[in-house]
């Protein structure tokens, strides 16, 4: 379906175009033309309405560690004599794999049931992308010059439709397009060459075994006691640390301390990213960064960004210099008419990560249509499961692209199709490896991208009477089994030897707590660190789920909404006091804590306990919106929160101040209404009553 608005690729051409100097390019960032119409103002685009399928999917059953067959995937296809069958989108992921046809028999398929093998079936919703392989080909006879990144097939093209192929030639007139490059000889490196994908990763099989995977075959006890390698305190990944080559000697003093400040402080978590991520940062990122400056200046001013604010002498300048300069090295680079690949698209995801920090949401969204456009273009639905760096990035990307679509109904918003290639994937690497609680988390992660997109596009066709109301609610219903299966993969390892259940280091409780945070069960350390989080995503997600189905059937909200929100608040404060963490655990709970203070007791108590935690993460570097700031203001009835969250300025560093003085005036000019909305964050808080704090609007 031909769309009306601009392309992703007219926006990076409009990006290239803004030929301001640092200046002003941190006030004024480059002009992006959006359709106006979006949920924000009560409609949606009519391709996000279209996403949502109306075919009823079973529930399947969760994969749970014992339900590990007794052969692998690999030896059972061997043991069977019949003839293959080409491999199908339909049917339980045993058969997929397997690549035999399965004759779709619920709950187990004749095939499992005589083969005694486990039987699992996608995730409720989760439609098969049937045509997304021939859309492939087509792009590629289209645009043959465009190759997937980690293939090495020729005939797979990286435009996504029709119509942006055929506005290609005219991206590459603007010194936008986006394409795969070469690798370039050592020789070029820090020569402020601006080629962008100097380093291609080897393309990984169809399905991989991951280093500290397990055999399906294995036990759960054997399995965590494999991953006991990974630290004991926080569950980071066993790795060998990076080396930097001795060729960063040419640096800058400046960009050679905090690209080795980056290798000793950052962790996957300042990044946004949940598992798996800490190889990709720490050597990856830094690989395509020493061949490719834009990327190697973004990287050393997101570093300096949070040594600044660690450091009680920390200045902005210090961070925005290497930030401007990042800028327009990357403008010169798209403007070059060199290709481009993914060291390109790591830089603009780096500088969005720090657009989201300071709180710009505005200059956010160009760069998240920049990513959109090089996105597409780079890479396909299939090619982005080939290796682990193009699930990592499709992973950062993808978080960006969800909170926009939902966020400011964004027309950029990738299809479901590459959402849904994805969760495949990861539901084939959660079958096979049943015990490994990183891919359980990864495909719990995909299924709630899904279960955004899916909620974006349900109340789309509900809004645009698209549907009834009785069919809203079957849907609406099917959410709400996704989430209870995403429970259900999660809880699997709750009797783990990992799983706290005593405090060592325990605090006497006073009257400002408003949770125990020394449950016991509570909490999981070493290996199953990362469940925590995932935790919190559920619940985060369950929550914004049920506030929007009750306020779309135009009911008061129940009670649970706060009990889900208590039990957010109960698990960060347990993170919060627990001994080891790893460096910026806090900003894991961002997008949790912000939504759980709407739906909290509105007393003293549990105001002062949010505001704390508020100014802790500002401390830290995650600037929360002036729109945010003043809903919480209004609703809470304190007006001081609109210039710090403490009473008197109590622990206001200096540097936070200038932060929030300058990302406050770069937002108060949107260029546009559809600016103007995302700013105002309609989609978020169109719906509260500021005038009875806590209680939604029955008018809105």
């Amino acid at each position: 379906m031909a769309r009306s608005n601009p392309s992703p690729q007219a926006a990076m051409g409009d990006y290239l175009r803004d030929n301001s100097s640092p200046l002003q390019t941190i006030s004024q960032p480059g002009s992006t033309q959006l359709a106006a119409s979006s949920f924000l103002s009560g409609k949606y685009p009519d391709h996000v309405a279209l996403w949502h399928s109306t075919a009823l999917v079973r529930v399947p059953q969760p994969v749970l560690a014992g339900g590990s067959s007794s052969s692998s995937p690999a030896q059972q296809q061997q043991k069977t004599g019949q003839k293959k069958h080409r491999r199908t989108r339909t049917g339980c992921y045993t058969c997929r794999s397997r690549r035999v046809k399965c004759d779709e028999t619920l709950p187990i398929c004749d095939r499992c049931r005589k083969g005694n093998r486990s039987c699992v079936y996608p995730a409720p919703g989760v439609a098969p992308s049937k045509t997304s392989s021939s859309r492939s080909s087509a792009r590629a006879k289209a645009n043959p010059s465009v190759s997937s990144p980690g293939s090495d097939r020729s005939d797979q093209g990286g435009i996504e439709g029709a119509d942006e192929t055929k506005t290609l030639s005219a991206i590459q007139e603007d010194n936008a397009g986006a394409t795969i490059s070469k690798s370039r000889s050592h020789e070029t490196q820090h020569s402020h060459s601006t080629a962008g994908n100097k380093k291609k990763p080897t393309p990984e099989a169809v399905v991989p075994r991951s280093e500290n995977s397990a055999s399906p075959s294995t036990t759960e006890s054997s399995i965590l006691d494999s991953l006991s390698s990974r630290s004991t305190s926080v569950g980071l990944s066993a790795r060998e640390p990076y080396v930097l080559p001795s060729t960063i000697q040419c640096l800058p003093e400046d960009v050679r301390f905090y690209l080795n400040y980056h290798q000793q402080f950052l962790t996957h978590h300042h990044y946004f990213l949940r598992t798996g991520g800490d190889r990709f940062i720490h050597q990856e990122m830094v690989e395509y960064a020493l061949q490719y400056d834009p990327l190697l200046y973004a990287l050393a001013g997101f570093a300096a960004y949070h040594h600044s604010l660690q450091n009680p002498g920390g200045k902005i300048y210090t961070f925005l210099k290497l930030y401007h300069k990042a800028l327009m090295l990357l403008r010169k680079s798209l403007g070059s008419g060199e290709e481009h690949g993914e060291a390109t698209l790591i830089t603009v995801l780096v500088l969005t990560s720090f657009e989201e920090y300071i709180g710009d949401w505005m200059s956010l969204i160009d760069h998240h249509q920049a990513a959109h456009a090089l996105i597409c273009e780079l890479s396909t639905p299939e090619s982005i499961n080939t290796n682990e760096t193009y699930r990592q990035i499709f992973s950062w990307y993808a978080r960006f692209d969800v909170a926009a679509g939902i966020l400011a109904g964004s027309e950029t918003i990738l299809s479901r199709e590459w959402y849904i290639s994805r969760e495949e994937y990861d539901a084939e690497q959660a079958l096979r490896y049943p015990n490994d609680i990183d891919k359980q988390i990864t495909y719990s992660a995909s299924i709630i991208r899904r279960i955004g997109l899916d909620m974006a596009s349900l109340y789309a066709k509900l809004s645009r009477g698209m549907i009834s109301m009785e069919e809203f609610m079957v849907q609406n219903d099917q959410l709400s089994q996704n989430l209870e299966y995403i429970k259900n993969i999660l809880k699997q390892f709750d009797d783990s030897e990992y799983t706290v259940t005593s405090y060592p280091h325990k605090v006497a409780l006073t009257c400002d707590d408003i949770v125990d945070p020394y449950l016991p069960g509570g909490l999981y350390q070493g290996p199953l660190w990362s469940l925590n989080f995932a935790w919190i995503d559920l619940l985060s997600v369950t929550l914004m789920f049920y506030y929007q189905s009750y306020m779309t059937l135009q009911q008061p909200p129940p009670s649970e909404l706060e009990s889900l929100a208590l039990e957010q608040c109960r698990l960060i404060e347990t993170i919060d006091r627990w001994p080891d963490k790893p460096n910026g655990y806090l900003i894991g709970f961002k997008n949790s804590i912000s939504l759980a203070s709407m739906f909290l007791p509105n007393d003293e108590k549990h105001r002062m306990w949010c505001r704390r935690k508020f100014a802790k993460m500002e401390r830290n570097g995650y600037i929360f919106s002036p729109k945010f700031r003043s809903v919480l203001a209004t609703m809470w009835q304190v007006p001081e929160m609109n210039y710090w969250w403490l009473p008197d300025d109590e622990g206001y560093p200096n540097i936070v101040r200038e932060i929030r003085a300058m990302t406050d005036e770069r937002m108060s000019k949107p260029r546009d209404n559809f600016r103007e909305d995302v700013r105002n964050m309609k989609a978020v808080f169109g719906k509260l009553d500021l005038d009875d704090p806590g209680e939604p609007s029955e008018s809105a």
